[in-house]
Formats: C-alpha cells, sequence, structure tokens
C-alpha cells in the first residue's frame, strides 16, 4: 500500500456554505455565523435577549440542569446527561419566517475534540422542543438560513434541518 500527502497549499479548504474552523478554534465559532449567541456557564446566570439560562448540577442523575427563563417565565427545564456536566454549552437564537427559534448545543468535557459528544435542541420561543439529537459526529459549525440551519462535521458531513 502506497500513502502519500498532498501539500496543503493544493487543498482547497473552503466551501460556499462553510468556513471550515482550525481544529483547536472550532469550539467557540460553534454558531458564529449567528447574530445572538452566548456561551452559558454554570456560575451565574447568562442572559441573552429576553432569555435567562441556568444551570444547576443535577446529582440524582449525575448530570445538569438547564433551565431558560423568557421575561420572568420559565419555557424549558431540560436534565443534560452527566456526559455534558463538565463540558461546554452555548446558545443561539434564529429567527424563520417570523418564529424565533433558541439553539442550546452542549459539547461533552472530552478532552479530545474528535471524540467527544454533541447535544443540540431546538426550541421555539415558547419552550416546546422541536429537536433534539445527540451526535456521535463531531459538529464544527451550524449556519442559519432562511428555512432553518445547516450544520457542517468534523468528517465533511453535512445535514440540513428546515424548520
Amino acid at each position: 500500500m502506497y500513502l502519500s500527502s498532498t501539500p496543503t497549499s493544493n487543498v482547497e479548504t473552503s466551501h460556499p456554505l462553510f468556513s471550515m474552523p482550525e481544529i483547536e478554534d472550532a469550539r467557540p465559532s460553534y454558531f458564529s455565523a449567528f447574530e445572538e449567541k452566548v456561551a452559558i456557564t454554570g456560575k451565574a446566570p447568562v442572559q441573552m435577549g429576553d432569555y435567562q439560562f441556568t444551570v444547576v448540577p443535577f446529582k440524582a442523575a449525575k448530570g445538569i440542569l438547564m433551565q431558560v427563563e423568557r421575561q420572568g417565565k420559565r419555557i424549558i427545564s431540560a436534565h443534560l446527561p452527566s456526559m455534558f456536566s463538565r463540558g461546554e454549552l452555548v446558545s443561539a437564537s434564529l429567527k424563520v419566517r417570523d418564529s424565533e427559534y433558541l439553539l442550546v448545543a452542549a459539547h461533552s468535557a472530552s478532552r479530545v475534540f474528535a471524540t467527544g459528544k454533541r447535544w443540540l435542541g431546538i426550541f421555539r420561543a415558547d419552550g416546546k422542543n422541536v429537536y433534539a439529537n445527540v451526535f456521535e459526529q463531531q459538529v464544527v459549525q451550524v449556519k442559519p438560513h432562511d428555512d432553518g440551519i445547516s450544520m457542517l462535521f468534523l468528517n465533511g458531513d453535512k445535514m440540513r434541518i428546515k424548520l
């Protein structure tokens, strides 16, 4: 078997829908294309527009409880499994056809970016769950569109969710 490497100067690293971030920069850029976004920490409530996020330990299930309030009313109370309890939690908001959606992503606490898991939840502004999934592949970037979102995975796969 013969293996060869291609010099990076000959490799195209851009795609019309995505700009592939460097691996070490991938976590902070997850929702970089969104106007409203926030990193959620467990130290204090975090505000993003009308939304306030609170994360508390959920010892009974060895995970975390993420609570979201909108204009003082709790709209989301979601338990995230223990694999996400020490990872990163980020959120962004998106408008699709006059409807507002809240995207919440949790990154597991894996030291190796390529082996961690990702959870993505999409909620309506009233807190109703529209979509939630744990991804084995690493989501590198999420982009907003007029009718939903598209996701780029570390292995080059793409996925589109229409809302």
